[in-house]
């Protein structure tokens, strides 16, 4: 089993108090100089190439998308599979009735 030492536990609290300045400094950061950073982020390859594609200027756009549908209020919460199906069913009727009218 793994023990931390006093050491340990001071360097880990400086990481943090370090990343978390380093957080509060990015907050500040325009929309344009984060997507810059997160660019020079992959370039230099400090994220895996699993999570290159997250960092990409298609899928920002997409987070972007998505965080204004969440904010407008333009989401739904199903608490199962069923009452998903339900109103996809639903809204795929109501689509085809407009188109008949």
């Amino acid at each position: 089993m793994w023990q931390h030492t006093g050491q340990d536990v001071n360097t880990l609290l400086l990481q943090t108090s370090e990343l978390v300045r380093l957080i509060s400094e990015i907050k500040t950061l325009s929309p344009e100089q984060k997507l810059e950073l997160a660019r020079r982020l992959d370039e230099e390859d400090i994220f895996h190439d699993n999570q290159s594609w997250y960092w990409t200027p298609e899928w920002q756009a997409a987070e972007k998308e998505a965080d204004a549908d969440f904010s407008l209020g333009r989401i739904h919460h199903y608490d199962n599979v069923d009452d998903l199906m339900r109103s996809l069913h639903a809204r795929r009727k109501q689509a085809r009735e407009k188109c008949d009218l």
